[in-house]
């Protein structure tokens, strides 16, 4: 089955299944909680045989007979890889799902790969949340990545066109001055009515020229204020809407000069990869709203212990990352351990409700670049300490190779 045919099933598989779930009045929570319970694994079961119908299930290999040849299983078509990932993952079949596990599968996006490969060794697989955070964090930054090439591009025209204007202002800058001297000359001359037309005629260039000159400024003005715009356009698309940090993006690009700069340098560079602790229970318990705040108080809490040598960004989730010019891991750790003790000693309460949150905290992996690493490889070192800290039960700050 292809692409285009399977899609619009998928779509009214997926609207037929939200419309089952209705609210009945009359029942206590506990009983809702139950029968929605219910549903979802019926509606799981359902939709796992679809899934088998639609991309063909796994089929047991028949048993081999003496003197016959066993001919080889066919490899796996895209569809059945999809379908079994679907599967093996508890999704539903939606059209969003279908997007992600496609770029997973035939890994035409790294980053989505990277995250989706994360969620699943960090809850055993991927969920439906973890899924749909994803790909929003994927369909983001590749708009902002496109609205940045925007910018850049408008900002190379409009420097080429500012740098026409400003010859072109000089130039009619000097013939005025030279009509000028000619007129001069002219009136000394005590010329006849012909050359009194041709003063007049100089004349009126030259204010024809001073007009010019004067639009030309007023389009230099326009031009600087465009310019203005479009940096504010290129600081959107390079920060996190809902916590005002740095986005990915922007960290990446940073990541990379600051690579760049302690080569030359020789100067020290560390990078922290922080998590927040239990945040999907926080968001399960207290909703959604609630978790928003959370990821905004730390990323205050982390942005302002930060220091001035320190680029803090929201790297996806509820991941940030710091990067630290001029200091090694151990001197980083001990700054993000501060930020860890400061946060570990706070009791939150829900604003609207009261209702207290408890502790929040956060487990984080520090890591230093080395002269044979890369920027990436030392992302990575710093995501492999995080884990450690993961596991050796979470709320603390590992460097990484200690």
């Amino acid at each position: 089955m292809k692409y285009q045919e399977i899609m619009p099933f998928i779509k009214r598989m997926s609207d037929a299944t939200h419309a089952r779930t209705i609210q009945i009045e009359g029942f206590g929570a506990s009983d809702r909680r139950a029968g929605a319970a219910d549903d979802a694994r019926g509606r799981r079961n359902r939709l796992a045989e679809a899934v088998k119908s639609w991309f063909g299930a796994r089929e047991e290999m028949p048993e081999p007979v003496e003197g016959k040849t066993t001919r080889a299983a066919p490899a796996p078509s895209l569809y059945q890889q999809i379908g079994a990932f679907l599967q093996q993952n508890l999704l539903e079949p939606t059209p969003s799902h279908y997007e992600l596990v496609w770029g997973y599968v035939t890994q035409s996006d790294r980053r989505l790969v990277e995250a989706v490969d994360r969620a699943i060794m960090r809850e055993g697989l991927l969920t439906a949340e973890a899924a749909d955070l994803i790909l929003s964090e994927v369909r983001t930054d590749m708009s902002a990545e496109f609205l940045a090439s925007l910018v850049d591009k408008a900002q190379s025209s409009l420097t080429h066109i500012a740098g026409l204007a400003k010859q072109s202002g000089a130039d009619a800058q000097a013939y005025g001055e030279a009509l000028e001297t000619q007129v001069a000359d002219l009136k000394g001359g005590g010329a006849e009515a012909a050359v009194q037309s041709l003063v007049q005629l100089t004349s009126s260039m030259i204010a024809r020229t001073k007009a010019a000159e004067q639009q030309l400024r007023d389009a230099g003005k326009q031009m600087t204020q465009l310019r203005g715009s479009l940096a504010e356009a290129r600081r959107i698309a390079e920060s996190d809407a809902l916590t005002g940090l740095a986005n990915r993006r922007a960290f990446e690009n940073k990541l990379r000069r600051a690579v760049l700069q302690a080569r030359e340098t020789g100067k020290p560079l560390s990078l922290a990869f922080c998590d927040i602790d239990h945040f999907k229970k926080i968001n399960d318990t207290h909703g959604h709203d609630v978790g928003d705040r959370i990821l905004k108080f730390v990323a205050q809490r982390l942005a302002s212990a930060s220091g001035n040598n320190c680029f803090v960004a929201r790297h996806g989730g509820e991941e940030f990352v710091m990067l630290f010019e001029g200091l090694n891991a151990e001197q980083a750790g001990r700054i993000v351990n501060q930020v860890r003790a400061d946060l570990e000693d706070r009791r939150l309460v829900a604003k609207q409700s009261g209702e207290p949150i408890g502790q929040v905290s956060f487990s984080a992996g520090v890591a230093s670049l080395t002269p044979r690493e890369n920027g990436r490889q030392m992302l990575r070192s710093a995501d492999e300490a995080l884990y450690k800290a993961k596991g050796e039960g979470r709320n603390r700050v590992i460097v990484f190779g200690e």
